[in-house]
């Protein structure tokens, strides 16, 4: 039975700007046509903006117009679908959102939504403008204004492994939440770091953080599936750096424990293997390979609570942000009940507030999916009763997504819902550590007093 959830209700300042813009007053002066959406608002956050309108009666579904202007507001290029909301996308149809992500954060747009009626289009809303938020960080603030090299090039190259390592280090110099640790060593020989963040300091000691009841996220053990690995990177900056009371207060209750880059050989050849061809997420209980060791090592010694595994998934007809618990036979039901709980109870609820599309991974059309193999990370945590969840970013925008043609605006996208999960699984175990805590008491109790079968 799942335990009653209880509900954090501190408003971060961080993720979400409360920016939500007007339409002109000679618009707002008319009055609506028959089938036409009203009410658009539009809520600024760290790279996408969250639309919300009134629905129409009879909608089949909705098309997201976004415009760019200038600071007149005066149009400077051409009105571009760039988003398909549909009824199957979130568990709340009587109040439609849609995350729109893919544009350069800090440049200004102007949104319309329309409804369609099969294939009828009806009247555009009334226009909103805004301008987007900027990426995350002062630029005259030590520490804040570090950008990537994803960042710094607007997404046109993915962050290399040397500049990686020169972020991490600078973070790691800068602030004193922050402690980068070497956990092993690839292939070829290529570091595999850790960043140790806490606040106003992170326990110095393995055992010192496993106290702690820490969470840990993989952002990227397939080396071809980076989008995860820059929203990590730039999480760890927001973390090491923010003075938003949301950030120094989920440090000061718990350690989170950040890998960008376990497959630093694989990131650098963009294969999905390491350097032998090795699938990582087929070794994490065999632990035939260095990488695997290491963050294995890192699992035993600092015992996280809670995890994220970072993906991509290239089924075009899936969720922004397909997600699955560990499946594993001999996994312990509270860890799989309190996984599930995090899924469906919260990112399932929260994505329908911010307009993303989370589902079950393999949804729409994805076929038989989710392995239950002990040799998954997904799987090995949960045999180790740490509440976790695979998290896929769909590689292609797909149907819903029209506008992902472009790299750059595909690229931003799965990093900006990525970064939106990281925090929600932050906020997650804030609110709920206590259940975590207690469903992995009761998961190992189950498992020492098991004298059955094993799978």
């Amino acid at each position: 039975m799942r335990r009653q959830r209880t509900t954090l209700l501190a408003v971060s300042t961080l993720l979400t700007v409360t920016l939500t813009a007007a339409p002109s007053p000679a618009s707002a002066e008319s009055a609506a046509q028959p089938n036409q959406v009203t009410t658009l608002t539009v809520r600024q956050a760290d790279g996408y903006a969250t639309l919300a309108w009134q629905p129409v009666p009879d909608a089949t579904d909705y098309q997201i117009e976004r415009t760019p202007v200038d600071a007149t507001n005066t149009p400077t290029g051409a009105p571009t679908i760039v988003g398909i909301w549909r009824p199957n996308r979130q568990i709340n149809q009587d109040a439609p959102t849609f995350a729109d992500a893919g544009f350069n954060p800090g440049d200004s747009f102007q949104w319309r939504v329309r409804a369609r009626t099969g294939t009828s289009e009806q009247p555009y809303s009334d226009p909103v403008t805004a301008t987007t938020t900027a990426p995350w960080g002062n630029p005259d603030t030590p520490g804040q204004q570090l950008r990537t090299q994803w960042e710094t090039t607007h997404a046109a190259q993915y962050t290399s492994d040397t500049d990686e390592y020169a972020y991490t280090a600078a973070i790691d110099a800068l602030s004193d939440r922050v402690r980068v640790v070497e956990l092993g060593r690839t292939l070829q020989n290529r570091p595999i770091n850790m960043l140790v963040i806490g606040h106003p300091t992170p326990a110095t000691t393995p055992a010192a953080v496993a106290a702690t009841a820490p969470v840990a996220i993989n952002c990227n053990v397939h080396g071809n599936e980076p989008g995860d690995r820059e929203a990590c990177l730039i999480m760890a900056r927001q973390l090491a750096f923010s003075t938003d009371p949301r950030i120094t207060d989920l440090l000061s209750h718990t350690t989170v424990l950040i890998v960008p880059t376990i497959n630093g050989d694989g990131r650098a050849a963009n294969t999905r293997g390491n350097s032998t061809g090795q699938d990582l997420n087929r070794d994490y209980s065999l632990i035939r390979q260095p990488e695997t060791a290491a963050y294995i090592k890192m699992v035993r010694d600092y015992r996280p609570v809670a995890g994220y595994d970072g993906h991509e998934f290239g089924n075009s007809r899936a969720g922004d942000l397909p997600m699955l618990p560990p499946r594993h036979q001999n996994v312990a039901q509270p860890i799989f009940d309190q996984s599930q709980d995090m899924i469906e109870g919260h990112m399932y609820a929260k994505g329908a507030e911010a307009g993303w599309w989370p589902c079950p991974y393999g949804c729409e059309g994805g076929g038989s999916v989710g392995l239950s193999e002990e040799t998954i990370l997904r799987n090995t945590l949960g045999l180790k009763n740490v509440t976790n969840s695979l998290l896929e970013l769909r590689s292609s925008g797909g149907q819903t997504r029209p506008d992902e043609g472009n790299t750059a605006n595909n690229r931003r996208r799965k990093t900006y819902s990525a970064l939106w999960t990281f925090h929600q699984f932050l906020d997650y175990h804030r609110a709920d550590r206590a259940d975590i805590l207690t469903s992995r008491a009761e998961a190992i109790e189950i498992q020492a007093a098991n004298t059955g079968r094993l799978v």
